[in-house]
């Protein structure tokens, strides 16, 4: 009788461990795909909602790709073990974000063929040189002077964190003066000895240029060029405030260990909060001064935020993105974080045709990559 009540035991109990399982792993599944669900959405939100609004929330719209991609693989999951409703959810989540797959990732089918350049065009760079210090902390001008020279050099070229004082540093004139003659240049003070240069082939209307020129909170600087004698475009170069997240922070955050310190966690989530603030404020400043424009206009530089955010949200009404239009492959732009992030961008108004648009992920002289297109002012 004993034997025959534990055998009993035995055969019932194990469908109840199988059926506690399911029960946990339904649960499991639920509460991620929810939750994926709900970051995916907030991200959606960031670009329309100001960060003094959003707060903490600011940071999930940083991790869009990474979202993105969770939620794609979560719907395949609830597909497969059939929890349809979640599958449903996550599908729709994931087709609002189809449009925005191009600002981060390109393929060639999703934007136009590249456009034959032709002798009307200019070419222009915009590179964040992070004071010409390299990943070890050397400095690095002959090195950039080396890579200016090894190809078709930028007729207009536009310098983040340009350091004055770097050894060498003139060699950058030497270079802009042996290639085209004439040369012209403007650089605005950021912090001290930190600042925003533009260089151009191409002359200056005279006084003509204005800047926002904040100490330590970001600056933006612009000069309207004649291209070829007939076109005068306004160039906006910008470098707006800091993420705030040191070379160790992207080291740990990429490897996980960052989760394992709370109060870092909480301090980081902070200062990005706090920046995006900052940052936001600036960009609605200058955006009031590129509506007012009265010249096509290129606005270029490192935003210090992603393709989902009030930042970029503010200062591309009305403007193309030069990697959405002609770029390919990755956008992006920040070489920390596993390449993650892209930050720095070339966006043109009405009048300017893009013909090509390339950033160089060989480049390691910066924390940032070099990005460069080619334009063509239409007739008017």
């Amino acid at each position: 009788m004993q034997g025959e009540y534990i055998g009993r035991y035995s055969r019932n109990s194990a469908p109840r461990r199988d059926s506690a399982l399911k029960l946990i792993a339904k649960g499991v599944v639920a509460l991620i795909s929810v939750a994926l669900a709900i970051a995916m959405v907030i991200c959606y939100l960031t670009p329309y909602i100001s960060p003094d609004s959003m707060g903490s929330l600011t940071i999930v719209g940083i991790f869009a790709p990474i979202i993105y991609l969770g939620v794609l693989i979560m719907m395949l999951i609830t597909i497969i073990i059939k929890r349809w409703v979640f599958a449903a959810t996550l599908f729709a989540v994931a087709i609002i974000g189809i449009p925005h797959i191009s600002k981060y990732y390109n393929i060639d089918f999703m934007r136009e063929t590249e456009k034959p350049t032709d002798r009307s065009s200019f070419t222009m760079m915009s590179y964040n040189v992070r004071g010409f210090y390299n990943d070890d902390g050397e400095r690095v001008v002959d090195e950039f002077v080396d890579y200016l020279s090894s190809r078709e050099l930028p007729e207009i070229l536009c310098l983040q964190e340009f350091s004055r004082d770097a050894e060498g540093v003139d060699l950058i004139d030497t270079l802009y003066r042996h290639t085209f003659g004439n040369y012209y240049t403007y650089e605005s003070i950021e912090a001290g000895n930190v600042v925003l240069k533009t260089y151009s082939r191409y002359p200056f209307v005279k006084d003509s240029q204005g800047e926002i020129a904040g100490q330590n909170s970001g600056t933006s600087q612009w000069v309207d060029v004649v291209i070829k004698e007939k076109d005068t475009v306004r160039i906006f170069n910008n470098h707006l405030y800091t993420m705030s997240i040191t070379e160790e922070d992207s080291e740990d955050i990429a490897r996980g260990e960052i989760l394992q310190d709370g109060d870092r966690v909480r301090s980081i989530v902070q200062r990005i909060a706090d920046n995006s603030s900052i940052r936001a404020k600036h960009a609605e400043m200058l955006h009031k001064i590129i509506k007012e424009t009265p010249y096509r206009h290129i606005v270029c530089g490192d935003f210090n935020d992603t393709p989902l955010s009030y930042v970029y949200n503010t200062l591309s009404e009305e403007l193309d993105d030069a990697f959405v239009e002609a770029g390919s492959g990755p956008g992006c732009t920040f070489r920390p974080m596993h390449h993650v992030l892209r930050i720095d961008y070339i966006l043109f108004s009405g009048g300017l045709e893009i013909q090509s648009y390339d950033s160089d992920h060989s480049a390691t002289m910066s924390d940032h990559l070099p990005i460069e297109a080619r334009f063509k002012a239409q007739t008017k």
